[in-house]
């Protein structure tokens, strides 16, 4: 395999911050049994005041390349896939290169990564993957080139929205390299995209006078204000809410997953059910794959005409069900595909359900989780991991990578667990602070790590961002 390509290491970094479940839910009137049991949800990651994707991001990345004793003329590329984009027009990947660049410093002197390229990929939970599959080809397309992938995102809903519940934050970087020790990505990947109203973060926008008049002034007497001192007739709103239709939306997850699929397996040669011993998900909360999956899967077994063995397992048949889609909530239910789950699917979630939901970097923790339960196997090299990804708006890419034989050697020094106790847990008040942002200072302020120092508030510079490391 020396002419292959792949994931050779990781890193992850998760928020100081953890609300748990319990908490959230009786501080929203909700039934925990519901959220844990139905969803899969146990913990919330969050943000405290100076964290944010670009913290998030440049921390994953400094534990794996500190981890793997990286040099910086080896990184040829930063690019980070993220949709929670500190700036509209300064990639947040620019922020991580400076991050990185400063901590380099000290051993390799100034603008160690001058000659790194850096930057933004967005297609909301799917820009991470792109990164991926773009720069494993851009490796391919060298000789000893090294990438530096990083998936990091914050996941913010509404308050009372049905997807507050499933909100979470991280970050996962990959080392991308020839000859990897993890995994070998597969050449063929599956692609569906359509254009869909399904998940999205709009500008608003709204006129001067029509706000003025609404808080009681006019332009007059609030144009020596910065936020009325605008060329523009209209001010514009940018949340970081995304306005969303969950039905929807899992409709949309299912058919671009599925084309893809289809595309994936018709370029591979191969068969997901027959080929894969297990598979990572976009998972926006930890039992989203394992609900969408009989939905897809049902096809699959009808492709190869083993539709009986589905209605065996569930008890019913298609007719007898009222149709394809009830027989898959049937056989979602059967101890068949439970066992199906804790094999195949299982694995990928643990994380899932102690963070909450990543956005871009949830299908990379999955990966994460999935190796860290599988490391006490030795029978996985050589066999073959699924990666079945979705971005709202929509797309989907499917593709496939093959274990190597020492794999858990490249996990020392991860240590996911200690990530997940080490975190402070927070009371649903603070929460709330920390979400509405009346928050005063870090809860927990950093022991090590990056953090966000400052956003300027004067002159040419207001409004931009200023970060630094804290060290021991």
């Amino acid at each position: 395999m020396s002419n292959s390509v792949g994931i050779d290491a990781l890193g992850f970094a998760l928020p100081r911050l953890v609300l748990p479940m319990q908490a959230f839910a009786e501080g929203r009137g909700m039934e925990y049994e519901k959220l844990r049991f139905g969803l899969g949800l146990e913990a919330m990651a969050v943000p405290d005041t100076d964290e944010d994707c670009v913290t998030l991001a440049a921390q994953a990345a400094w534990n794996l390349i500190s981890q793997q004793g990286i040099k910086p003329h080896e990184i040829g590329r930063i690019y980070l896939g993220t949709e929670s984009a500190v700036d509209a027009a300064k990639p947040s990947a620019t922020y991580v290169h400076g991050l990185l660049e400063e901590r380099f410093a000290a051993e390799f002197g100034p603008r160690s990564l001058a000659h790194c390229d850096a930057l933004d990929m967005t297609f909301a939970c799917a820009g991470g993957v792109d990164a991926l599959l773009n720069s494993a080809d851009w490796v391919r397309a060298g000789r000893g080139r090294k990438a530096l992938v990083i998936a990091a995102d914050v996941a913010k809903y509404a308050p009372h929205s049905p997807g507050e519940y499933t909100q979470g934050a991280g970050a996962v970087a990959l080392l991308v390299a020839e000859d990897p020790r993890i995994l070998v990505l597969d050449d063929a990947v599956g692609v569906s995209v359509e254009s869909a109203a399904d998940f999205f973060k709009p500008r608003r926008s709204f006129d001067k006078g029509e706000l003025a008049a609404a808080v009681g002034g006019t332009l007059e007497t609030a144009a020596d204000h910065p936020f009325w001192a605008t060329p523009d007739s209209v001010i514009e709103q940018f949340l970081e809410f995304p306005v969303f239709d969950g039905p929807y939306s899992n409709d949309c997850y299912v058919a671009r997953v599925r084309e893809a699929l289809g595309r994936y397996e018709a370029e591979a040669g191969l068969r997901a059910m027959n080929d894969w011993f297990g598979m990572c998900f976009r998972l926006p909360y930890a039992f989203q794959g394992r609900r969408m999956w009989p939905d897809i899967a049902l096809d699959l077994y009808a492709e190869q005409g083993l539709l009986a063995q589905v209605e065996s397992e569930a008890g019913v048949t298609e007719a007898e069900a009222g149709g394809r889609k009830a027989l898959a909530k049937a056989w979602s239910k059967s101890a068949a595909y439970k066992a199906y789950v804790a094999e195949k699917i299982g694995p990928g979630e643990a994380a899932s359900m102690r963070v909450g939901n990543m956005y871009t970097a949830s299908i990379f923790m999955g990966l994460v989780s999935a190796l860290v339960g599988y490391a006490d196997r030795r029978d996985l090299g050589g066999k073959r991991l699924g990666f079945l990804s979705y971005g709202s708006g929509s797309k989907s890419k499917v593709f496939s990578g093959v274990l190597r034989a020492n794999f858990t050697a490249q996990l020392r020094g991860l240590n996911l667990e200690g990530a997940l106790v080490n975190r402070r847990g927070i009371s649903f008040a603070a929460y709330e602070a920390l979400h509405a942002r009346t928050a005063q200072g870090p809860l927990a302020p950093a022991s090590e790590g990056a953090v966000l120092d400052r956003i300027e508030t004067e002159g040419n510079l207001l409004g931009y961002r200023r970060y630094r490391w804290v060290q021991n």
